[in-house]
C-alpha cells in the first residue's frame, strides 16, 4: 500500500509543478507595423523614398513631353520620303522602350533603396521585442499586424507601451 502511494507521489509530482507553472504563463501581442510606422527612423526612410521617386518622376516627365513632341512631329509631317518616315517611327520606339527602362529601373531601385532603408528599422523592433519578452518573462509575443491571431484572450499583454518606451517613441510621434 506505502509503495502505491509513493508511486501515485512521484506521478502526480509534476502534474502539480505543471499546473503551477502554467498559471505563471504570460503571453503579449503587439501591432509591429504600428509601431514601425510611428518610429522616426521610418519617417526619415519615407522622405528619402519620396525624394527618389520624385527625382524619377521628374525624369520621367521630361522623357514622356519629349516623346510627346516628337510623335506631334511625326503626325506633321506629310509629302516625305518613306524612309524619313520609316526612321522617325523607329526613333519613336526606341524612345518609348527608354522610358519603359527607366520606369522599370526606377521601380526596382526604389525598392532595393526600401529594403536597405527598412531593414535596419525591422531589426530593431525585432531585437527590442526580444528584449521585451525576456526582461517580462513572456513566453510569446503575437504580432497583431499580422492575420495569423485567430484569437487573443484579454489576458495577453499589449507590449506596445513597452515597446514604444525601448524605442524612444512619444505620443508626438505619431
Amino acid at each position: 500500500m506505502l509503495k502505491k502511494i509513493v508511486i501515485a507521489v512521484i506521478f502526480m509530482l509534476p502534474l502539480s509543478i505543471m499546473a503551477q507553472n502554467a498559471t505563471e504563463l504570460k503571453f503579449g501581442h503587439v501591432n509591429t507595423q504600428e509601431i514601425i510606422m510611428q518610429m522616426s527612423q521610418m519617417k526619415e526612410a519615407q522622405t528619402q523614398l519620396e525624394t527618389l521617386s520624385k527625382q524619377y518622376e521628374g525624369e520621367l516627365t521630361k522623357m514622356n513631353e519629349e516623346l510627346q513632341k516628337k510623335y506631334q512631329d511625326f503626325q506633321a509631317l506629310k509629302d516625305v520620303d518613306e524612309a524619313i518616315l520609316s526612321s522617325r517611327q523607329e526613333e519613336l520606339m526606341a524612345l518609348n522602350q527608354r522610358i519603359e527602362l527607366v520606369k522599370q529601373t526606377a521601380n526596382e531601385q526604389i525598392q532595393k533603396r526600401q529594403e536597405v532603408l527598412v531593414a535596419p528599422i525591422i531589426e530593431l523592433v525585432k531585437k527590442s521585442i526580444s528584449e521585451i519578452g525576456d526582461e517580462n518573462g513572456f513566453i510569446y509575443i503575437f504580432d497583431t499586424s499580422v492575420p495569423a491571431t485567430v484569437y487573443q484572450s484579454s489576458k495577453s499583454v499589449d507590449i506596445s507601451p513597452l515597446l514604444k518606451k525601448k524605442l524612444n517613441i512619444t505620443a508626438a510621434a505619431k
